[in-house]
């Protein structure tokens, strides 16, 4: 059985996109973490951080961690941008043998594709703010993954994550 691919990487590195078309190429269950919250909550990410603040929020991420692990495998899981920057939640992934791939795209890409959304982090943040985050959170991001891509082309992109997992997968009955 194949385990979980878990995407991280800053807002705006294309998580979703990238992930949902993993999960087809697989034929994976595609999840957000952030949908499983919303859902779990019956509130969006931006009113959860407004009514409960940032660390409710972080504890909903890591329990959200907990529902996915415990679940079947074959899932691709587009975490939030901070899930990968506390280490309970990367232990729990990686003792779970979750492969982690962190999408490493340039902080100007990232910026300009989510300027305008309403992501909380993003609308109380100056540009200068939030790439002193971007810098932070990468050096976390690179401690956390197995497997590191950059690049700009969704396709591309889905075609290594898929070369790095083929050349890391021992089926069960070739391990010694």
């Amino acid at each position: 059985m194949l385990h979980n691919i878990v995407l991280c990487g800053f807002m705006g590195s294309g998580k979703t996109t990238i992930g949902k078309m993993l999960a087809g190429h697989l034929l994976f269950t595609y999840v957000d973490t952030d949908d499983v919250i919303e859902a779990s909550t019956g509130m969006t990410v931006p009113q959860i951080f407004e009514v409960h603040g940032e660390e409710h929020y972080r504890d909903l991420e890591h329990a959200a961690v907990q529902d996915l692990t415990s679940r079947n495998k074959s899932q691709v899981i587009a975490t939030g941008g901070g899930m990968m920057t506390f280490e309970r939640n990367v232990e729990l992934f990686h003792s779970h043998g979750d492969r982690v791939i962190f999408l490493d795209i340039p902080f100007d890409v990232c910026y300009k594709r989510i300027k305008d959304s309403d992501r909380p982090l993003v609308r109380n943040n100056t540009p200068e703010k939030l790439r002193e985050l971007y810098n932070a959170r990468r050096d976390l991001y690179l401690k956390a993954c197995d497997q590191r891509i950059t690049g700009l082309d969704s396709e591309a992109i889905v075609r290594e994550i898929i070369q790095g997992i083929e050349l890391s997968y021992t089926p069960e009955s070739e391990r010694f």
